[in-house]
């Protein structure tokens, strides 16, 4: 019997065929695909590098979240112009560059107290009072409160006066020892008495010329027009272009403090200056501690 053989050389050398003609066309693909990134390599990104057009990108997030170098810290604190103070308070009605700082000389202690708690009230724009307030934080006071305010660390202007009212009635008018009441310790507290004590404790400045105002001395003022109330101010730091000097009033009238003229709307009765040393002289005379005492056990 005749077997018949089958022939699979040909299955297997068509296979071996089909093999070598893949792995042909995918050594073409990738020559393609490598010949397509070297002519991206030389015409765009080769021309993006000469044009500089690569620089900064890829750092957009950096700048947004606020990169910044490691120096710049250090070039902000160690060099550069020193960071200006706060601007002068214009005159109002006038432009800015009407007013200029007042540097002379150095402001004493108690000066820049006064002036920093006259500035405090500006600022906050405290409502000018005919009428005491004693909390120092309030957002009102009279004009005399706000020298009580500012010397609160050093002295109880209100509780020394009370007490040289008392050891000193005939000073202030009265016949005989005013009564240890609250009621007599408020009427106290007026711009007469305290006329009386400055004019005993305090050094008395010469109202002429405008040379002789420093910032942070005290003046007493009236009103040109309207109320002839009395009031109570403080020198600012701050002058016109003619190196005239300017007050920090609470004055009623106007219902918010104002930084202006001292010529402008008042005419100028009396000017006083308070050092450190006047105010030791007081606690010392009056046998007063530093601060604010208790209301009423200064009689």
């Amino acid at each position: 019997m005749v077997r018949l053989h089958q022939d699979r050389s040909r299955p297997v050398l068509g296979g071996q065929r089909r093999r070598k003609l893949s792995w042909n066309h995918s050594t073409v693909l990738l020559a393609l695909l490598a010949a397509a990134v070297a002519y991206m390599g030389v015409r765009v990104i080769g021309r993006d590098l000469g044009a500089a057009t690569h620089i900064g990108v890829g750092h957009v997030e950096e700048a947004k979240v606020g990169a910044v170098p490691a120096n710049a810290l250090a070039a902000a604190v160690g060099s550069g112009p020193a960071v200006p103070g706060p601007a002068p308070v214009a005159t109002p009605g006038e432009p800015a560059s009407k007013s200029r700082p007042r540097n002379e000389a150095k402001v004493e202690t108690v000066a820049q107290q006064l002036l920093a708690t006259a500035r405090d009230h500006l600022g906050r724009k405290v409502t000018p009072t005919t009428y005491s307030v004693d909390d120092p934080r309030a957002n009102s006071g009279s004009h005399l409160d706000l020298l009580e305010r500012a010397l609160a660390g050093n002295l109880s202007l209100k509780s020394a006066l009370v007490r040289h009212r008392t050891r000193n009635p005939q000073a202030y008018g009265l016949a005989s020892k005013p009564a240890p009441t609250l009621d007599e310790r408020r009427r106290t507290w007026t711009t007469d008495n305290l006329l009386v004590f400055l004019g005993t404790f305090a050094e008395k400045v010469a109202v002429e010329p405008a040379s002789s105002f420093e910032a942070g001395d005290i003046v007493v003022v009236q009103r040109k027009r309207g109320s002839q109330r009395q009031l109570a101010a403080v020198v600012s730091d701050v002058a016109d272009e003619a190196g005239n000097p300017q007050i920090l009033v609470l004055d009623p009238a106007d219902h918010a403090p104002r930084e202006l003229p001292i010529r402008g709307n008042y005419n100028l009765l009396h000017h006083f200056r308070l050092t450190a040393a006047h105010l030791e002289h007081i606690r010392q005379a009056l046998d007063l501690g530093a601060g604010r005492g208790p209301i009423g056990t200064t009689l």
